[in-house]
């Protein structure tokens, strides 16, 4: 019988994953609090102090924000369970833990703009309200985050190993 497990790579080391190009970092996160809000959206930023919501390669500010995936759909970073539990709430949305099912990329330095031309079809001068866009060949969460600077990508956890196979694909990254 063949072994076809030898075919694919071994996952990366996720704490330790990082790739380092002369103007482009990538890295693995780790723990980063994700949570599905679906419903009235509007309200649920109002009563949770979020502000407006982050769409496509939006600038996200701090630890707590909203990143816009669909018409009614945020995926919210920074909010605890205790203060957001999961679960239907009286006032309009349904809110579901997916920290376990997003793994989160972050990829900083000058050499953002040249991977965003390899990676998107969006014109980065003039994104969309959505975030969900396919990146590097899968469907992905993209914004920026503390500056222009740094992106951070969300991809479901079984295409992570596919997402940082082709980034070591990109001729921007050599592994360090």
């Amino acid at each position: 019988m063949f072994d076809l497990a030898r075919k694919w790579q071994p996952e990366p080391d996720w704490a330790e994953a990082r790739l380092t190009g002369p103007n482009l970092q990538v890295r693995a996160l780790g723990r980063v609090g994700q949570r599905l809000v679906s419903g009235d959206v509007e309200g649920f930023l109002a009563r949770h102090d979020l502000g407006r919501d982050i769409g496509a390669l939006g600038l996200a500010l701090g630890d707590r924000y909203a990143v816009r995936v669909a018409r009614d759909r945020l995926l919210t970073v920074g909010l605890s369970a205790d203060e957001l539990p999961d679960g239907w709430h009286d006032e309009g949305c349904a809110v579901s833990t997916v920290g376990a099912a997003l793994h989160v990329f972050e990829a900083s330095g000058a050499g953002v703009r040249d991977l965003l031309a390899r990676a998107v079809t969006v014109d980065p001068d003039h994104p969309g309200p959505c975030a969900a866009m396919p990146f590097g060949g899968v469907m992905a969460v993209v914004y920026r985050h503390g500056d222009a600077g740094t992106l951070r990508i969300h991809v479901d956890r079984g295409l992570a190993s596919y997402l940082w196979e082709w980034f070591e694909c990109q001729p921007l990254l050599a592994q360090g």
